[in-house]
């Protein structure tokens, strides 16, 4: 591959570690609007999703240190994000003339407080700083098989591609674990495609938007089956506030996995 285009992709990987900043800033500052966190995370996937797409062509031991502080980083809010999500949907459909609702509400606000007091516990804004500084200055070193590239790029990309139309046919949506891997895989593709259009097959580009409905719906259908494991956690008895979100879940989940029998990839 040419300089000018090892450059461009250097400076694609570069660029998206720099925007995990913006969200991070926002965290120092203790926003606490949901989207904080939430846009924190994405900018994290999208550089490990740039990470795990170039893997065969990495310097393989630095590729893992640099997955592995930015999968810590992110790990750091994934049951912030959790919580953040799971209290919007019980807020969107709770009754404020019930008792019980009103006593529910309070716990998950309680436990979604907690979370964040947990997680700001194990935060350390230097170090996340550090650690994209350091991982910036070692784009160069981490391409060490860089060689003919863009031909890699097409040829990868159609095989994550039919790797999970495969996977795909036998799609159950009661295996959380299958389910979920999926989602990931999904949502790689999609950044993948995303940050690196300007050097795929153009037909590819097609593809950005039913991707992007796969990975939002299969969200639905994931945190249904987290959701359950997370009540279980933290209010342990069945009450009817309880069982009426997760069948308010549930109901949207099987909905969403009849669509998605419609939504080709």
């Amino acid at each position: 591959m040419g300089k000018k285009k090892r450059a461009e992709i250097h400076k694609i990987l570069n660029d998206a570690m720099a925007e995990i900043l913006l969200p991070h800033s926002r965290i120092i500052a203790l926003d606490d609007d949901i989207e904080t966190v939430h846009q924190y995370r994405v900018k994290i996937r999208q550089v490990r999703a740039l990470i795990s797409f170039f893997k065969p062509r990495l310097h393989q031991t630095l590729a893992a240190d640099v997955n592995l502080r930015l999968k810590e980083m992110a790990l750091t809010f994934s049951h912030v994000r959790e919580m953040d999500v799971l209290t919007q949907r019980w807020m969107s459909i709770a009754d404020n003339q019930k008792d019980d609702h009103n006593e529910f509400s309070e716990r998950l606000l309680r436990a979604k407080q907690q979370a964040r007091v947990d997680a700001y516990a194990r935060f350390s804004a230097k170090q996340t700083k550090n650690d994209l500084t350091w991982m910036m200055e070692q784009i160069e070193t981490l391409f060490e098989y860089d060689k003919k590239l863009t031909g890699f790029i097409e040829k990868r990309m159609n095989r994550w591609l039919r790797s999970i139309r495969k996977d795909i046919k036998t799609l159950d949506m009661e295996d959380y674990p299958a389910m979920h891997q999926l989602r990931i895989r999904i949502k790689r593709l999609r950044y993948a495609l995303t940050l690196l259009k300007d050097h795929a097959d153009p037909s590819l580009e097609d593809k950005i938007k039913p991707i992007k409905v796969w990975a939002e719906q299969l969200g639905v259908i994931c945190d249904y089956q987290r959701t359950k494991e997370i009540l279980n956690e933290i209010i342990i008895r069945d009450t009817p506030a309880k069982a009426a979100l997760l069948k308010y879940l549930k109901n949207e989940a099987e909905e969403v996995f009849k669509q998605l029998e419609n939504t080709e990839l």
